[in-house]
């Protein structure tokens, strides 16, 4: 059965074919055939006579009489270039076909790069003496002259300058000059933080300064409750963060942002004892109990009123809490106050 040529493969063409189409042709054959049925390299001739004789072709049919034109110099680059890329393709799809990677460049030795452009650099500059030892440890020593440098650039006594494979890249540097800047942003906020102890002025400085939600944002977990995703840090300034939040949420949730009623509630009146004038009457200070007292107070709260709201009084028909019971008790009191009138309320141990 005669074998069908790839297209543009016929007698003539064959004849007046260069070496990268002669591949071209043979590369096509192959991949017809799914088995390698010719080589791929040779010389022009044994190529052309290889083709011709797998799909029977008569070079002798139609002999043509031509000038034989001496290729120009790009013309030969030309050729090169397509018959390496030829070349360079079988290679690949061989290389795959074994279940292997292929490379294009073979793994660069760097410091003997490093070391070769240093040397160079010596021969350039006779002054410049060069001493380079192997890798791992690379260390060149550049001995200059002080008519070389400009004195203004001169940091010591030693004019001896030393490039070495350990120094950190500019980027690096200005990575860590910029994180250490945040750093020193970040430590002032939280000396802000802390000074603020008093009720009044922390409810304030998360209201309006936003530092607290910051802090949050910058160091603590990408998620709530995962911890393993937080900030380096975050431990040292969960704590600080957590108790601001905690107390926010008792003004937003359990007094609904009422701020008057919040600050009413747990404001201590006491009498001063200082007095100008014996007749004049005592005066009253605002005060409240300590921030962190409050803070600490939260779960003894939580628990006294998870007790009561257990209280069988506060049950309906099918034996489950009722908030109808609980408010024909308590009426409009938020559960803060109502730990108060259940006499539970402290902020001591």
């Amino acid at each position: 059965m005669a074998r069908i040529p790839p297209d543009g493969l016929n007698a003539s063409s064959l004849i007046a074919a260069k070496g990268s189409e002669l591949k071209f042709w043979i590369i096509k054959t192959n991949e017809s055939a799914e088995k390698k049925v010719l080589n791929v390299s040779g010389t022009v001739e044994t190529l052309r006579s290889n083709l011709a004789a797998y799909y029977g072709l008569d070079l002798t049919i139609n002999p043509r009489v031509e000038t034989i034109n001496v290729p120009t110099v790009d013309e030969s680059i030309r050729d090169r270039q397509w018959a390496d890329l030829v070349t360079l393709g079988v290679e690949w799809k061989e290389t795959i076909k074994a279940g292997k990677s292929f490379k294009l460049l073979e793994p660069v030795d760097t410091s003997k790069h490093v070391a070769e452009s240093i040397l160079s650099m010596d021969q350039d500059h006779p002054k410049i003496q060069v001493t380079v030892v192997h890798a791992p440890t690379l260390s060149v020593s550049l001995k200059l002259s002080r008519n070389m440098i400009p004195q203004s650039e001169i940091c010591s006594t030693n004019h001896t300058q030393t490039i070495s494979s350990s120094t950190a890249p500019p980027e690096n540097n200005t990575t860590a000059q910029r994180e250490a800047g945040i750093l020193d942003d970040m430590s002032t906020v939280i000396a802000g933080l802390e000074r603020c102890v008093g009720l009044r002025q922390v409810i304030e400085q998360i209201l309006k300064s936003g530092e607290v939600q910051a802090i949050r944002d910058r160091y603590g977990p990408s998620e709530p409750g995962r911890r393993g995703t937080a900030h380096s840090s975050w431990s040292k300034y969960s704590n600080l963060v957590s108790k601001r939040e905690r107390i926010y949420r008792v003004l937003t949730q359990d007094f609904a942002g009422d701020k008057d009623r919040f600050f009413n509630f747990f404001t201590v009146s006491a009498v001063s004892k200082k007095r100008k004038r014996q007749s004049e009457p005592p005066s009253s200070t605002e005060q409240f109990p300590s921030f962190r007292k409050i803070v600490e107070a939260i779960p003894w709260y939580e628990n006294d009123i998870s007790a009561e709201r257990r209280n069988e009084e506060y049950l309906d028909s099918t034996g489950e809490f009722s908030e109808v019971e609980w408010g024909k008790r308590w009426g409009p009191r938020n559960s803060w106050e109502i730990w108060r009138e259940l006499g539970r309320e402290r902020y001591e141990k």
